[in-house]
């Protein structure tokens, strides 16, 4: 039967193929916008450490200036003071610390002639790499000794690793990294991208993971080119690169892993401890305060998803509906036109439900067209965003996501645009179109 009725409908979109197309484009044109903009809210709105999230957490510490609190987010500085991340590190109670900054650096082969390029670089302690689960083709994370050392050591990126060496191994080999031999003891994975990417929300909390990682502690023998943020509430200036790392400028994230409450509370208690010192040495002049937020608790103080991105996806709504009443209102008009054929079927012994299924499978097989119509207006609208917006590479992409909100609002406007012709039609008295015939 359902084959019958597929064939009608068929014939029928024939008959009035103007008509059917402008049915088609008005679900398709509401569900391309509506999937594009729920599609990058979707990826943009989650937390991807949410399997960690209340092990892992974000430290702030209110060292700002006394007679006002920090301008932004939660009144409360989102970075640390050189002094202060290493007292964090140096304390040894947390299950791991991670202290790192955003940097830029210069990458050159040793025997290559080319001129040295520049990339974005994390500098970290090597505990990043397991808390915040990175994925390596080669090699791992670099030793606790190249921390301390701190030893030259680099981990690049797979793009950056193929560019320089081929699509072979690459560790053990060495680059010039600002001018001095590092070497390869582990390459990341090209599909490891953490969106947003919450460890660092400072700048732009979709951009691509660094290309270069090296030990933090190399800050103490020399002054790497900042591409991160730093504030300062002081009138510090000085050219001794020694002063700056004791000044009150916040320039450092810091992140502990905190695996039970007992050390959640051992850590804290260090902190009140090491507020209240340094409140004794003339610091920290504020309110004591000091926060550990979960990574949920760090997107949302950062505010990722902002206001204006959720009145856009409200508003992609309300276009999909109102496309929707625009395929119904066509629909309902064919319909009706339909009536008297519908009249007779019914006259000569077709039930209620058959008229009514037949019409329904019509309006089904209008909406799933619209459906794949839509998914690929959506794919060439997240295409074109990409192409506009390059930050938005890692967010701007059709994903599982996507595809079931496809289905589900294929679903959905099969039954809203169709359902009320289809029971209208079913409903229509026969006796009327007969007397006309």
């Amino acid at each position: 039967m359902w084959k019958y009725y597929l064939r009608l409908s068929w014939l029928s979109l024939c008959k009035t193929p103007t008509l059917s197309l402008l049915m088609v484009l008005a679900i398709a044109t509401g569900i391309a916008a509506n999937l594009t903009i729920l599609t990058m809210y979707t990826v943009i709105s989650s937390n991807p450490m949410a399997h960690k999230n209340n092990e892992i957490f974000a430290v702030q510490l209110d060292s700002w200036d006394p007679d006002r609190e920090y301008f932004a987010l939660n009144g409360v500085p989102p970075q640390l003071t050189y002094q202060d991340a290493k007292a964090l590190y140096d304390a040894e109670i947390a299950d791991s610390v991670v202290i790192m900054r955003k940097a830029g650096v210069t990458i050159q082969r040793p025997e290559s002639t080319e001129l040295p390029a520049a990339y974005s670089s994390r500098m970290t302690t090597r505990d990043f790499f397991t808390m915040f689960d990175v994925k390596f083709v080669y090699g791992g994370p670099w030793s606790k000794n190249s921390d301390n050392g701190p030893e030259r050591v680099v981990i690049i990126r797979e793009g950056l690793s193929n560019k320089l060496f081929g699509n072979e191994n690459s560790l053990g080999k060495t680059i010039f990294l600002d001018g001095e031999v590092f070497t390869v003891v582990g390459v990341v994975s090209e599909k490891w991208q953490l969106v947003p990417n919450v460890y660092d929300l400072n700048n732009n909390p979709t951009e691509a993971a660094a290309d270069v990682y090296f030990p933090f502690f190399l800050v103490n023998e020399k002054s790497y080119q900042n591409w991160g943020n730093m504030n300062n509430w002081t009138n510090f200036r000085t050219s001794n690169y020694a002063e700056f790392l004791q000044s009150e400028v916040i320039w450092i994230q810091a992140w502990v892993s905190l695996d039970s409450p007992e050390t959640h509370q051992q850590f804290s208690r260090f902190l009140e401890n090491y507020i209240s010192q340094q409140k004794q040495n003339g610091r920290f002049q504020r309110p004591a305060k000091y926060l550990l937020n979960t990574p949920e608790q760090w997107l949302d103080i950062h505010k990722v998803v902002s206001d204006d991105n959720k009145e856009l996806l409200i508003l992609s709504f309300v276009f999909l509906i109102v496309c929707l009443v625009n395929s119904t209102v066509l629909m309902l008009a064919k319909f009706l036109r339909k009536a008297p054929e519908a009249g007779i079927r019914r006259a000569l012994g077709a039930s209620r439900n058959s008229i009514f299924f037949q019409h329904l499978t019509e309006a089904f097989v209008v909406g799933t067209a619209g459906a794949l119509l839509g998914l690929i207006f959506s794919w060439g609208g997240l295409a074109g965003i990409r192409s506009l917006y390059g930050h938005y590479e890692n967010v701007a992409t059709i994903n599982s996501v996507t595809v079931m909100g496809a289905v589900l609002l294929a679903l959905a406007a099969t039954l809203l645009s169709g359902f009320l012709p289809a029971w209208r039609i079913s409903h229509s008295a026969p006796a009327k179109y007969l007397k006309t015939q």
